[in-house]
């Protein structure tokens, strides 16, 4: 009797809130249909005390979604697949980074790569937090932050569960980039990319481009649960400097692009094999142009012939493109056309001055 009681009570806390059908059911309601289902269902016998525990476990985790997750031991000493920052010069203008894995190794990389870019006069930073990694210490979200916020200065705060009073996250060192940039965010954002993506937003130091991060800005604890299963949970929230919080509810992109994750995973591998830059870029084909003439070629009948012989050209295979990267390079070229663009609204010529004002016509029927 007890075990059962135990049961329908770690049942029916979870499916009360695992679902939109189970919501306005009461708690008595909810533990009267598993009396029955115990009982009356067809198959009573399949729903023995380890089948009702692992779907009630089953339907917690899947009711906090990546606030808690279970990952296989063996896991948690492998070290990611991908680690490095990619990072290049787009144009004379604008600079590229992507961190892989947010380590404080990748960290000291940034900045040598920031002070690089500073002294290649480069005016504009995107920063690429859409890389898939896994969860992160906020001490490295720290450390980047400071290469961008201004010495003494609050970052975020750290709340842990149980606790009333917060850590707070302070710059200690002096910033090596404090112009704007533009920061690229989607789904696949981790905890400290979401972290700190909310803060230079929040700064008005960055705007962010992209799709919808997740809302897992939070710290969590890895727990061994037996030999084989690890619990990850999250175990303290990050709070921005006006006690607002990302958990649940992710960042909205200031500009919204949306691009398939399968797209860009492959836009991400082929920058591996050449440049960032080839992923937003289109290498125009071969025409028949007076240079062509005077060389006495004609590429577009050449590849017409060899395809028409059913020979795969390259040109015709399809490129993957980063439209988000497109898209933020579009917005710093537009930016900095109107900016150079200096226009005086109010100059008039004596030409101008001198020309009669033609008064207005009324029309009749």
């Amino acid at each position: 009797m007890r075990r059962t009681a135990a049961i329908l009570m770690l049942s029916s806390s979870v499916f009360a809130a695992s679902g939109p059908e189970t919501t306005d059911i009461s708690q008595a309601g909810i533990q009267t249909a598993f009396r029955i289902l115990q009982k009356e269902y067809i198959r009573s016998g399949d729903l023995t005390f380890d089948e009702l525990n692992r779907a009630a476990l089953a339907g917690l985790l899947q009711r906090l979604d990546f606030g808690a997750e279970l990952i296989p031991r063996k896991l948690e000493s492998v070290p990611n697949a991908l680690k490095g920052v990619r990072a290049e010069l787009l144009n004379t203008q604008t600079a590229y980074l992507r961190p892989l894995a947010m380590t404080n190794q990748e960290i000291a990389e940034i900045e040598q790569h920031l002070r690089k870019f500073s002294d290649a006069k480069a005016a504009h930073l995107i920063l690429d937090l859409r890389t898939p990694a896994p969860p992160g210490d906020f001490d490295d979200a720290a450390d980047l932050l400071s290469l961008f916020a201004p010495k003494g200065e609050l970052l975020f705060k750290m709340k842990q569960m149980g606790q009333s009073t917060t850590e707070a996250e302070m710059n200690s060192r002096e910033p090596v980039w404090t112009r704007p940039m533009l920061v690229l965010v989607d789904d696949e954002t981790n905890n400290l990319g979401e972290t700190i993506a909310a803060v230079l937003r929040l700064r008005k130091q960055a705007l962010l481009i992209g799709s919808a991060t997740r809302g897992g800005a939070v710290g969590y604890e890895i727990v061994p649960v037996d030999a084989e299963w690890s619990l990850r949970f999250a175990r303290a929230e990050v709070l921005l400097t006006d006690d607002s919080s990302v958990f649940k509810k992710g960042l909205k992109p200031d500009f919204e692009v949306n691009l398939s994750i399968t797209r860009k995973h492959q836009a991400f591998e082929a920058s591996l094999d050449k440049d960032v830059k080839s992923t937003i870029t289109d290498v125009p084909r071969a025409r028949f142009n007076e240079a062509a003439l005077v060389a006495e070629k004609n590429p577009e009948l050449d590849a017409y012939i060899r395809r028409s012989a059913g020979e795969a050209l390259t040109e015709d295979a399809a490129k993957p493109i980063d439209t988000v990267l497109q898209r933020a390079v579009d917005l710093i070229t537009t930016r900095t056309l109107l900016e150079a663009a200096k226009i005086d609204w109010n100059r008039r010529t004596k030409a101008n001055d001198d020309l009669p004002v033609k008064k207005a016509i009324p029309v009749t029927q």
